[in-house]
């Protein structure tokens, strides 16, 4: 979907999710629920290829843009994912210039590393001019590199340089265990936040963060934040069996 990664380049104000259910239903439940984009997260759930092909269909037909964040990086899988139709890749702990640019070639077959066949679901099966898929795929595929360590914040210059990546995507948990500190609002976490964000304002590049309360939006679009990925369907599922649980318990004090 070039629209998406349009709007994520632009500074278009995004809302996502992750998807920790490996499960097509939860994509197109999601897909009712008016967000932007949702990330299918392999890192920390379980994703076999069967169940990413069918979630990537269920992505397709609910008109929902997906990215799969990579359990770590791996060309093969970044050229699957994009295969099967996903929109794009997350790549965590992209230290460096040479890891951003890695992910790339991996997902840009302008870039000669992506192993190419037109016989797939985001090639149409083979039913079109392979010199125009491959075209439309580089344009439409997008690629985000997660800024989660101690070691990228010394090379964010160098990262956000790297033209072709569309978004640097901040992981504050992994951050604060880099950082060697207890809490993501420990000043060292907040610093890096802002840190990337100017990084990120400086060389033209979208800057997206996970939060767990829209209450935090405010203060992170005028650091120039723009994409947003507020909990998952796990959390969704959580909140709102707590909130029924609660409401039951005010009813029970209520009457007495």
């Amino acid at each position: 979907m070039q629209e998406f990664r349009q709007r994520v380049r632009s500074g278009v104000v995004q809302l996502g999710a992750f998807i920790k259910t490996p499960s097509h239903v939860v994509v197109e439940i999601l897909g009712r629920a008016d967000l932007d984009f949702a990330v299918i997260d392999g890192e920390h759930a379980p994703f076999n290829p069967e169940t990413l092909d069918t979630m990537a269909l269920a992505a397709r037909a609910s008109q929902l843009p997906c990215l799969l964040r990579v359990p770590e990086f791996d060309g093969a899988a970044v050229g699957q994912a994009l295969d099967l139709g996903l929109s794009g890749i997350m790549v965590p702990h992209t230290k460096d210039a040479a890891s951003a640019e890695r992910a790339l070639a991996a997902a840009k077959y302008a870039r000669g590393a992506r192993g190419f066949s037109p016989s797939t679901r985001a090639g149409g099966y083979g039913a079109g001019d392979a010199a125009a898929y491959r075209a439309k795929a580089d344009a439409e595929s997008s690629v985000w590199c997660q800024i989660e360590d101690e070691e990228a914040l010394s090379r964010l210059d160098e990262i956000a340089a790297v033209a072709d990546i569309d978004c640097l995507f901040l992981g504050r948990a992994d951050l604060a265990l880099s950082l060697g500190v207890a809490s993501q609002k420990d000043p060292k976490v907040v610093e890096a936040v802002a840190a990337t964000a100017t990084a990120g304002r400086r060389h033209g590049r979208t800057v997206g963060i996970y939060i767990a309360d829209t209450a935090e939006i405010p203060a992170l679009l005028a650091l120039g934040i723009t994409v947003f990925v507020c909990g998952s369907d796990q959390s969704y599922l959580i909140a709102q069996a707590r909130s029924h649980r609660a409401g039951l318990s005010a009813a029970l004090a209520a009457k007495g």
